[in-house]
């Protein structure tokens, strides 16, 4: 792996955000994520089940890592569009989305992602679109790892 991809999956593990939901960052490599949740109550809603906000969240994200580990991190990925439809409720146990690049275009990239159960089920379907932002010099948006600020 990469020692600038390795750094920054590092960072994002221990991002606030990515605390926070206990997201973990399995495996990135050209083209390909694979980011995973294990369910805790305060992933759940009202009625028992996973809110479909994680499920989203664990989603883009994956999309996002699927990009940096094809674009030799020549960039930024923006969440230009997502779309999600949820077709099991999970309960407990664990979540695993894989993404996958389907189109990646100079500035536009769209990934493909199965959120599936522990048991291999999928349980949500993703097609998410991100603006690559190139980095340039004054680009407060453009990503560098905390060793490299």
């Amino acid at each position: 792996m990469r020692p600038k991809l390795k750094r920054l999956m590092s960072e994002g593990e221990n991002s606030p955000f990515y605390r926070l939901l206990n997201i973990q960052i399995d495996e990135v490599r050209e083209s390909y994520a694979r980011l995973s949740i294990n369910i805790d109550s305060k992933h759940t809603q009202l009625l028992g089940t996973v809110h479909g906000g994680v499920m989203a969240s664990l989603a883009d994200s994956a999309a996002a890592w699927a990009i940096f580990g094809s674009n030799n991190l020549q960039g930024n990925p923006v969440t230009v569009e997502m779309k999600i439809n949820f077709l099991k409720p999970v309960t407990a146990g664990k979540i695993v989305a894989e993404a996958r690049n389907v189109l990646e275009g100079s500035r536009i990239f769209v990934a493909d992602v199965d959120v599936k159960d522990g048991e291999g089920n999928l349980v949500a379907k993703s097609i998410v679109t991100y603006y690559l932002l190139k980095p340039q010099n004054s680009d407060p948006y453009y990503h560098r790892t905390k060793s490299e600020q």
